[in-house]
This record gives C-alpha cells, sequence and structure tokens, in this order.
C-alpha cells in the first residue's frame, strides 16, 4: 500500500512540474522586427517603431519592453527591442485572439555619435530599417 501511495505522489508532482514548466511558455519575451524609425533633428536619437497587438480593457498596453540593444559602428546602427505579451495565454493549449488590427509601439535609442551618414538596421534580421519624417 506504501508503495502505491508514493507512486501516485510522484506522478501527481510530475504532472503539477509539467504543468508549471508549461505555464511560463505563453509569455516568454522575443525579439521584434523593427521596420520604421524617426530620427532627431540633432541625429543622437533614433525612435523605433513597431507594430504590436490592441491594447487592454482599460487602455493600458499589453506589451512590455524587456530589452534593448544597440551597436553603433562606423557605417552603421544595428538596432533590437525585446518584447513581452502579458495578454498571451499562459498555456499553450488556450487558444489567443489575433486581429488585424495594429498599435504603435515606440522604443528610443540614444547615440553615442550622431547617425550623420550611417545606415540603421534591425539587429536580429540584418535588414535596413525605414527612417521616416518624424
Amino acid at each position: 500500500m506504501p508503495t502505491s501511495i508514493s507512486k501516485r505522489a510522484a506522478l501527481s508532482l510530475l504532472l503539477v512540474s509539467q504543468i508549471a514548466l508549461l505555464a511560463g511558455c505563453g509569455r516568454q519575451p522575443y525579439w521584434d522586427q523593427i521596420l520604421t524609425a524617426t530620427v532627431s533633428d540633432d541625429e543622437r536619437t533614433i525612435i523605433a517603431e513597431m507594430i504590436i497587438g490592441p491594447p487592454k480593457a482599460d487602455g493600458t498596453s499589453c506589451y512590455e519592453v524587456t530589452n534593448k540593444e544597440f551597436e553603433e559602428s562606423a557605417t552603421r546602427v544595428r538596432i533590437a527591442v525585446q518584447l513581452r505579451n502579458n495578454c498571451a495565454p499562459v498555456f499553450p493549449w488556450q487558444e489567443e485572439i489575433h486581429t488585424m488590427e495594429g498599435y504603435p509601439l515606440k522604443v528610443e535609442f540614444r547615440l553615442k555619435a550622431p547617425l550623420a551618414e550611417r545606415r540603421i538596421t534591425d539587429k536580429l534580421s540584418g535588414e535596413p530599417v525605414t527612417v521616416t519624417d518624424g
């Protein structure tokens, strides 16, 4: 009898640990691709713009910037933004609602030197970022 109880307890513990492991999958940070940016008049600030999902019912954003990185060289500035969707389902089997509506999220990068003739590229994809008038 005690062996049967310890097997059940072990199986229950295994099941609980697997559920806890899966629960962390739904809201993992991810590096988002940056397609457009604006540059300040003094060319020392880049405002990267990403398109994110809709806000929560209270108007606050579901998305959180968890990290941002940039590298400056003589010929280019590489930028990257890591986000987390705090409204994403916690468990992988839960359905996430997707809409065709996109909302802008702006993230600022302060350069050490003016941009001048350097190109801005997405650090993750290596693709050029389109600079728009801001």
